[in-house]
């Protein structure tokens, strides 16, 4: 895949990750780190003390695979401009952070009764179709990793 680097994709998942967590901090709601670590704990039984460890696993594994995802899909675009490529990576960000908006409740509740050794839920939660501070969060997210992988390769001739 021309233009895939490791590197940039995990600096581009990392930075992703703590900017969504931040910007979670900074609106004064409850973290998804806090939040996904006491419900598995809760849910499964396991040791309180595990659930900042566990709730940032799996921020931290979420927000690589999907860093992941884009960085493979920007690799795979066949443009010869650079230009394009920047642009088509921020309609993909825009796009993505829409899908993964809308995704957030029934992925969560998916995520904590697997985890917490429940199997898959026998009923999932609708679709987020909110534009609020979820949406923001995840454009923001997609934002950061299309900076690290798109606009920063792009300006420095590595794509």
């Amino acid at each position: 895949m021309k233009g895939f680097s490791v590197l940039r994709w995990l600096c581009a998942g990392v930075a992703g990750s703590l900017a969504f967590w931040y910007f979670q901090v900074l609106t004064g709601g409850a973290t998804i780190t806090q939040f996904m670590g006491e419900q598995i704990v809760t849910e499964g039984g396991y040791l309180k003390e595990l659930a900042p460890f566990i709730g940032w696993a799996v921020h931290l594994a979420v927000s690589l695979s999907y860093a992941l995802l884009f960085a493979v899909l920007i690799a795979v675009l066949s443009m010869e401009s650079s230009g394009a490529i920047v642009a088509a990576g921020l309609i993909l960000a825009a796009l993505l952070g829409w899908i993964t908006t809308l995704l957030t409740a029934p992925a969560i509740a998916v995520t904590i009764s697997v985890l917490s050794g429940h199997g898959f839920p026998a009923e999932l939660p609708g679709l987020n179709m909110e534009v609020d501070l979820p949406l923001y969060n995840h454009l923001l997210f997609f934002g950061v990793v299309w900076f690290f992988t798109a606009l920063v390769p792009a300006a420095r001739g590595k794509i």
